[in-house]
């Protein structure tokens, strides 16, 4: 008897041990790298042991992206920089859209749980987040159908966001800022609305910068050929124009165009033209920054940029022009 009964201790060690072992695994606190490009759809919330699904219809989501989550809440488009480390889940300032909603109570409901996110927990297609102040969030997974769907909404944002730039001449385009106290009604650069469901059809640093901007905005002025030209967020309200070029389905930064600063620390000004000086059907960018600093010596430099052969804008240190050919805007 005594060899049947350490037989049979050893074997239900083992599978203990083995259990064990699993249950160790699948407690393994996930990463950020764990998460980073899932998507997952927002299905109940729990409060005080109360749980209370989603009505059916309504569709909020979660994704985690490079650094960021970013979703829409039914309504409202939302961002917010997070961490994850060990399943410790930090959730820097969220930014959202302030559209009214039917759905306002799930709306407003979820961005503030989404602040107050404190752990994140995955169990197979299923995420569970919790919050600090006891709620739990639920979500599962998105299907390839679903992720399918995504994409094809990006396309159809991009479609939009195309649309809103109408063409330029580009003839002696003389492009400039704005400063606040202008009237902006006699501004000819003042754009069309680039909306908060666009901004990740940019680069990550002009899409960060337009979410935790985006009471001010960004507008989008016109294109000529590949080239797009906007009016983005600057130190003085939306008062910088730059130039875009639409690579691997998204808007990247090709170079700025014109700012102001008119602090009495740094007093600059930047304008710039837009002109086919070889007239060979390439546009050159004309640059002209005049800075004043504050007890300095005030600097006039006048540049000219062209096109190299993958596109991209240069410096000509051979192209020789005249500044009083391009004068600057009065922006007062």
């Amino acid at each position: 008897m005594r060899p049947i009964f350490l037989y049979t201790l050893g074997l239900l060690m083992l599978i203990f041990s083995s259990v064990a072992c699993k249950n160790e695994k699948s407690k393994a606190a996930i990463t950020q790298v764990d998460l980073d490009g899932t998507d997952w759809e927002f299905y109940m919330i729990e409060q005080s042991g109360k749980k209370e699904t989603t009505p059916p219809g309504l569709k909020i989501n979660l994704a985690f992206l490079e650094g960021k989550l970013t979703g829409n809440a039914s309504c409202n488009s939302y961002s917010a920089p997070y961490t994850l480390d060990d399943g410790k889940l930090t959730v820097g300032d969220v930014v959202a859209t302030e559209k009214y909603c039917d759905n306002e109570n799930w709306d407003a409901r979820f961005v503030s749980a989404v602040k107050q996110a404190n752990e994140c927990e995955v169990a197979g297609e299923l995420l569970t987040i919790n919050c600090k102040n006891g709620i739990k969030l639920h979500f599962e997974k998105k299907t390839i159908a679903s992720i399918a769907d995504i994409q094809n909404q990006e396309t159809a944002d991009m479609d939009q966001l195309l649309r809103l730039f109408p063409n330029l001449a580009p003839n002696q385009m003389h492009l400039f800022s704005i400063l606040k106290g202008t009237n902006i009604d006699a501004y000819p650069f003042i754009g069309e609305t680039v909306e908060f469901n666009m901004y990740n059809l940019f680069d990550p640093t002009s899409a960060s910068v337009f979410q935790q901007a985006y009471r001010l905005g960004a507008y989008a002025i016109g294109k000529i050929g590949d080239l797009y030209i906007l009016r983005v967020p600057g130190n003085k309200g939306s008062n910088s124009i730059t130039m875009y070029r639409l690579r691997e389905g998204k808007m990247m930064v090709e170079m700025p165009l014109a700012l102001a600063n008119d602090e009495p620390s740094v007093n600059i000004q930047q304008d710039a033209w837009l002109k086919d000086l070889n007239n060979d059907g390439k546009i050159e960018v004309i640059v002209r920054q005049i800075s004043a600093p504050q007890g300095g010596i005030a600097q006039d430099v006048l540049r000219v940029f062209v096109q190299a052969a993958d596109g991209s804008f240069q410096p000509s240190l051979g192209t020789k022009l005249k500044p009083e050919d391009y004068p600057m805007a009065n922006l007062r």
